[in-house]
Order: structure tokens, then C-alpha cells, then sequence
């Protein structure tokens, strides 16, 4: 198609994300990635010759970020070969005291870099126009687009608009409608507002609302429970009312994965351990892996310290969930344990359950002792 425009939709940087509970290189490593893209972003605009970039908020963890990180961030952005419009998202509102704001800002900030500090329109190029939604708060209650109307700015421009927050339809799905909804935007906005393409941020997997209305992910996920994550979106779009076409590409550096595996005896460890050591790309991998079930102690101790030991040191990083495994102490088991003096009294008053202990403790601390009874043994 002929283009009028071709642009990238990009939105939840997180730059400055903490991400507290991945520990040590790993924790620093996924850190690092977020700005890693940034830099993939720019080469994908050299490489698709964008008119320019376009990220529909939450470009920052926060405000409180290090000089370093945003000097950084700076560098990278500056490298993108386009103009690189920013709006501010929840995470990092136009507000007092912002990052946006800042003496920073003001002195480092490079000269493609702009900043969609208002709702007034902005002609980005001969015949494209950007709407923007900027946020002003961290939770402004309503919607957050109710600007947005067919007679704001030129008519006859290609029309993008640019907004942060979560369709009023899915936000009911997860709060239910009597909950209070922050930040929200109506599905049909592009159509009520005759806008060529939407361009939204907060939802961070990729996500389609209608032909002309997309959530682009976060380029770089922050947890777990994301759904597509990892990419951007490069937008065609051929004339006023012509429908864009839109074309994800890949961005990420790790793949956060999550696993559910049942274990119920000596085959399903095997099937568990064969299932990580043969698990491609382990260390550019994050996987939460949730076990559920019931193991003999032996297999259990066998579980902690032979597989699940082995596989933290091969995937990136692995968080193990065991909430709903649970383990089997026999007679037997107790039989032997009582015959290693302090250690077997410990293991009965476990087993028949401490006031105020929680099962789950007890259980562990149980393991714990008749590892330790065989590593004597």
C-alpha cells in the first residue's frame, strides 16, 4: 500500500524497573535488557525507515530514577535515527515534581526526543497529526480520552492518537463493574473519534481491540503473568480512512515462562527433569514453574537437591512455587529417623503437628531432617 505515514507503536518501557525479587546478576542482567531495547527499537526504525517513534506511556518505572539510568536512556533514545514521542503513563505522570520536569530533563534531554505534555494536537509530519492523553495523576478516575472528539485538530490529517490506560471492558473482566475504574478509555474510541489508528500503553502483552485499535506490550516483559510480551508494532497507514496494517516484531531479550507440572512418584520426576534439562534457551529464559502433587520424602529431597538445584543454575532465573506439593513421611521413614537420637523426636513432633506451626513449615522442616539423617548416614 502507499504509505502516508509508517510509524512504531512502542509503550511500558519501565525504565528503572527494580524487579526486587530476582537476585544478583540476574536481577541486574533484566534490568539492563530494558534499555538494550531501546536500542533494537531504534535500529527497527532505521531498518523500516519509520517517520517516527511513538510510546504510549509508562516510559519510566518511576521518577525517582538514578542519574545514570537516564542519562543512558538518553543515549539510546538519541541513537534512534526519529523523533521519539513520549506520553507521560501512570508510572511516571505529568505531575509536580516529575521526572519530566526536572533540570535534568530540561539540560539532557535530546533534541528528537518530545515530550506529550498536553491534549492540544501536534502535527507530526505533512498530513499526520498526533491526539495525545497525557496523564496528569497516577489514578485519575474516568476516562482518560474524553477530549478526543471528530472536531480536534485538522480533519483532513491522518489521525493517531496516543492514550494510556485499560478498556473500560476489560477492566470489568478482572474488577468487576461496581469496582471504581482508574484510567480507563471506551472501546469504540477510535471509531467515536474518527481516529485512523489508537495507539495504547498499560496492558502489557499485545493485544488487538478492533482494526484500528491496539495495545502494544511492553517490549520487555516485568512479570510473569504478561500475555505476549516482548514486542512492538510497526504501523503503515496509506491515507485519511484507509485501515492501517500492523505488523509486530520481536524485541525482547528474555522470555518470562510459566510451567505446571504434577508429581505424583518417580516417573513424573523424571518426566520433570528431562522437561528442564532439554528446555531450549535457558539463559535467555526466567521460568516460574508452579509443582503440585504428592512425593515420597526420598523423591522430594531428591527434587530439591539434585534437580531443581541443577536447574537454578542453568535458567536465567527460576522461581520454584510448591505451595500445593506435598510431601509423604511413612512409618518406615519414621522408624529410621527415631533411631538418630535428637533428630527422630524432632521429625515425630513434626510429623503429628507443633501449635501454631504452619503445616507447610512443618513439612519443609521435615524434608530438611531426613536430608540431613541421610547426608549423615
Amino acid at each position: 500500500m502507499a504509505t502516508a505515514t509508517r510509524f512504531i507503536h512502542t509503550a511500558d518501557w519501565q525504565l528503572g524497573l527494580r524487579a526486587h525479587f530476582i537476585h544478583g546478576d540476574a536481577g541486574a542482567l533484566v534490568r539492563e535488557a530494558r534499555l538494550r531495547t531501546v536500542a533494537r527499537i531504534g535500529a527497527l526504525a532505521r531498518e523500516y525507515k519509520a517517520d517516527f517513534v511513538v510510546v504510549a506511556g509508562d516510559v519510566f518505572e518511576h521518577h525517582e530514577l538514578k542519574p545514570d539510568t537516564l542519562r543512558r536512556a538518553f543515549d539510546r533514545m538519541a541513537d534512534i535515527p526519529t523523533p521519539v514521542y513520549l506520553l507521560p503513563g501512570n508510572h511516571d505522570p505529568l505531575m509536580p515534581g516529575s521526572l519530566y520536569e526536572s533540570d535534568r530533563w530540561r539540560k539532557e534531554c535530546p533534541p528528537n526526543v518530545h515530550v506529550l505534555a498536553s491534549r492540544d494536537p501536534i502535527v507530526v509530519s505533512e498530513g499526520v497529526v498526533i491526539l495525545p492523553c497525557p496523564l496528569f495523576e497516577k489514578h485519575a478516575l474516568g476516562d482518560v480520552t474524553d477530549h478526543l472528539s471528530p472536531q480536534l485538530g485538522p480533519p483532513d490529517h491522518v489521525r493517531i492518537g496516543v492514550a494510556h490506560g485499560g478498556i473500560r471492558e476489560i477492566l470489568a473482566g478482572f474488577h468487576g463493574d461496581d469496582e471504581p475504574q482508574h484510567n480507563t478509555i471506551p472501546a469504540d474510541l477510535a471509531d467515536r473519534a474518527q481516529l485512523d489508528y489508537l495507539a495504547l500503553g498499560d496492558w502489557h502483552g499485545r493485544l488487538q481491540i478492533d482494526d484500528r485499535t491496539w495495545y502494544s506490550g511492553t517490549p520487555e516483559a516485568t512479570r510473569f503473568k504478561e500475555r505476549d510480551p516482548g514486542s512492538v508494532l510497526l504501523v503503515d497507514i496509506g491515507a485519511r480512512g484507509e485501515a492501517p496494517e500492523v505488523t509486530p516484531h520481536e524485541v525482547c531479550t528474555f522470555r518470562w515462562k510459566q510451567h505446571q507440572h504434577t508429581l505424583d512418584g518417580a516417573d513424573d520426576l523424571e518426566r520433570l527433569d528431562r522437561f528442564l534439562t532439554e528446555y531450549p534457551d535457558k539463559d535467555s529464559t526466567l521460568l516460574e514453574l508452579t509443582l503440585v502433587g504428592v512425593l515420597h520424602v526420598d523423591l522430594r529431597a531428591r527434587l530439591d537437591a539434585e534437580i531443581l538445584s541443577r536447574a537454578s543454575h542453568r535458567f536465567r532465573f527460576l522461581r520454584t512455587r510448591d505451595d500445593g506439593l506435598h510431601t509423604l513421611v511413612s512409618d518406615d521413614d519414621l522408624a529410621g529417623l527415631r533411631g538418630a537420637g535428637w533428630i527422630g523426636g524432632v521429625a515425630e513432633r513434626l510429623r503429628t503437628g507443633i501449635e501454631g506451626f504452619p503445616q507447610e513449615d512443618a513439612e519443609r522442616a521435615l524434608r530438611l531432617l531426613y536430608r540431613l539423617h541421610k547426608e549423615v548416614a
